[in-house]
């Protein structure tokens, strides 16, 4: 039996796959858009631990959301959601996060391509995120062993990753499209561009949710993904909302039990980034086939891989984003979100 209040969790400890749903929470998105019971109080229920511990959520997922009575699960790897369906379970893509990247992977002057990081020291957040997956399926495609043939070297993140790289800590790094530009009148050489590599975006990160509340309350779950779309389009917005949205993340940094997420410099650290962040306007994924492709390359898929039809259930969040663009009081909000997109290209 479903509870009375839906249920929202974030699959990842990580800081920033709270902040989404947090400024839908408390800009009232969640409640504008009907999330709310007779008495005008949320009938809905963020539940701030991850679900599983890090790099585990292929194997625990649909069993922790069980556990934990969680509806919807932010921010799981699409990988993930492929795998749990293929075993039977009763999980859905709903909406897109990470639909596009920003990102350039950059190498010291004396390596111009991939092939040539053979035995070179790769900087990454962390040992399983989308960072160090990305970047082993580009060394996989340029003929090398990303288990045997370079060094990963963890905890390189903004602003530790740039200075890595330059005192040769590490010998390539993701950077931001503008920092590469600098760092290219210094020498150093971009290697590859996700934009590039990805045209139609890459679904990192999903919004997960049972089919049991798609079913019983579809409309409880399009107020949802309303209230997660407005957010999208609030923190794109840094001329107006970026005060808001850095003293957030310091106060979740802060409230986090990790220590190693509290000390880590903010995501949001000017606004040039979170007007770049990879939330689409319409919370739409894409680009399932290309991933898809490049998980069966990696000999990932040693399962009997399930269509995209029947994994993904977007009909909703389509229905959200066009139903909120024909809303007159959010014009503006709309507009100016739409204008980033144009830039971006998401």
């Amino acid at each position: 039996m479903l509870g009375e209040k839906l249920r929202i969790a974030p699959t990842c400890y990580h800081v920033l796959h709270l902040i989404p749903v947090m400024v839908a929470h408390e800009m009232n998105f969640f409640s504008d858009e009907g999330l709310r019971g007779e008495d005008g109080l949320p009938n809905y229920e963020i539940i701030r631990d991850s679900m599983v511990p890090f790099g585990l959520e292929k194997l625990g997922i649909s069993q922790a959301m069980k556990e934990k009575s969680v509806d919807i699960a932010l921010d799981v790897q699409t990988r993930t959601v492929f795998f749990q369906r293929s075993r039977g379970a009763d999980l859905y893509i709903i909406a897109g996060w990470r639909n596009q990247h920003i990102h350039v992977w950059i190498g010291t002057p004396e390596i111009k391509s991939l092939a040539e990081l053979k035995g070179k020291r790769i900087g990454i957040n962390d040992i399983g995120d989308n960072q160090h997956w990305a970047i082993s399926t580009w060394i996989r495609k340029a003929g090398l062993d990303p288990d045997r043939d370079v060094h990963w070297v963890r905890g390189i993140f903004h602003p530790l990753h740039i200075e890595a790289l330059r005192s040769g800590k590490v010998d390539c790094v993701a950077v931001l499209v503008w920092e590469a530009e600098r760092l290219k009148k210094e020498r150093f050489n971009p290697l590859v561009t996700l934009q590039q590599q990805y045209p139609n975006g890459r679904p990192e990160r999903i919004i997960a949710a049972t089919g049991r509340i798609l079913e019983e309350r579809p409309a409880m779950v399009k107020g949802f993904l309303k209230g997660m779309i407005r957010a999208y389009w609030f923190m794109r917005d840094p001329d107006r909302n970026y005060n808001y949205i850095y003293n957030l993340e310091k106060r979740l940094r802060q409230q986090s039990p990790d220590a190693e997420e509290r000390t880590m410099k903010f995501t949001f650290h000017s606004p040039l980034r979170m007007e770049g962040m990879p939330f689409p306007i319409d919370g739409l994924p894409t680009g399932f086939e290309d991933l898809l492709r490049e998980e069966k390359a990696a000999g990932d898929l040693n399962y009997d891989v399930p269509a995209i039809e029947d994994v993904c259930a977007l009909d909703l969040v389509k229905e959200a984003f066009n139903e909120l663009k024909e809303r007159k009081e959010l014009k503006g909000d709309l507009e100016r979100a739409s204008a980033v997109a144009e830039r971006y290209g998401y």
